[in-house]
C-alpha cells in the first residue's frame, strides 16, 4: 500500500488538479491519499468532500495548528491504517509543486533499490529551482547547509523538501522510539527535518532523485514565515544534537 499524505491549508486553487494527478499517476497501485486539512479557511474542505472516494481519507484541524500537526496527524493515520512494514509513506505539498510524474520514481527508490527513505532533491545533479524567489533560495541554502553541517546524513543534500517517500517500518521505529507525542516535537517547518533526522538513527537506506522545484506552479500563497522559522532552527538544532546524542548510546545505533 502507498500512502500519499497532502499538507493542506487554503489550497482550494490546486486541490482538484493535484489529486487528479496523484491519482493518474498511482491508478496501477494500491494507494490511499491522506488529505489533512489544517483549519482552512477557504473552500478547501468543501472541494475535498467533492474529491472523496474509497481512495481518500480526510482528517480535518478545527483550527489552523501547524505544519508539525499535520504530519503527525497524517503520520498517524498512515501507521494506524498499514498492514505492512513495507507500505510506503508519500509527503507531498498540496500547492503543486510537487511534481506528481516522480511519484513512480520515489516509489520505486524503496520497492526497487530497496531504499528506507527517498528524497526528492533539488541539490543533485538534474535538480534545481525555476522562478524560486531569491529570498527564500537563499534561506533554503542556508538552511540546508546547516543542517548539513550538524546533522550529516551520507551523500543526502535536501534536509528541508516536503516531498518524499518513507518506508513505513522506518516511521515505526521512530514512533516506537520517541513515543506518540514526541515523535513530531517541533512545530515549524523545521519538523520535516526532524523527521529525515530522526528516521537516519535507523537507516543508512536513503537516497535522493534529482526534483526541479518549479515555483511558478505554485496555487496560493506561501506559508512560510521566515524570521519565526529562523528562530525555530537555531532551538531546534541545540535540541536535536542532544536528542542524537542520547540516540547513539542505544544498542541500534550505527556509524
Amino acid at each position: 500500500m502507498i500512502f500519499v499524505i497532502l499538507a493542506i491549508y487554503n489550497e482550494e486553487k490546486s486541490l482538484q488538479a493535484l489529486v487528479e494527478d496523484i491519482r493518474g499517476a498511482l491508478r496501477k497501485e494500491d494507494y490511499k491519499i491522506i488529505a489533512v486539512d489544517d483549519g482552512s479557511s477557504d473552500r478547501s474542505h468543501h472541494i475535498l468532500l467533492q474529491l472523496k472516494k474509497e481512495d481518500m481519507i480526510i482528517a480535518k484541524h478545527r483550527v489552523n495548528l501547524s505544519i508539525g500537526a499535520v504530519f503527525s496527524t497524517g503520520f498517524n493515520i498512515a501507521l494506524k491504517e498499514s498492514k505492512s512494514n513495507d507500505d510506503i509513506v508519500i509527503v507531498m505539498e498540496s500547492d503543486q509543486t510537487s511534481d506528481s510524474e516522480l511519484l513512480q520514481q520515489i516509489v520505486d527508490e524503496i520497492r526497487i533499490k530497496g531504499k528506507d527513505v527517498s528524497i526528492a532533491s533539488r541539490y543533485i545533479k538534474g535538480g534545481g529551482y525555476i522562478n524560486f524567489p531569491l529570498t527564500r533560495r537563499l534561506y533554503s541554502f542556508c538552511a540546508n547547509n546547516i543542517l548539513r553541517r550538524y546533522f550529516p546524513i551520507h551523500k543526502i543534500t535536501d534536509y528541508t523538501i516536503f516531498y518524499r517517500s518513507y518506508r513505513i517500518k522506518v516511521l515505526r521505529q521512530i514512533m516506537e522510539l520517541f513515543g506518540l507525542y514526541n515523535f513530531i516535537h517541533f512545530r515549524g517547518f523545521v519538523s520535516n527535518s526532524e523527521i529525515l533526522i530522526k528516521a537516519s538513527c535507523f537507516t543508512r537506506k536513503i537516497s535522493e532523485i534529482p526534483f526541479l522545484y518549479n515555483y511558478g506552479n505554485k496555487k496560493g500563497k506561501s506559508k512560510l514565515l521566515i524570521f519565526s522559522n529562523i528562530l525555530e532552527y537555531f532551538y531546534f538544532i541545540f535540541s536535536m544534537k542532544k536528542i542524537i546524542a542520547s540516540v547513539k548510546n542505544l544498542e541500534f545505533w550505527h556509524e
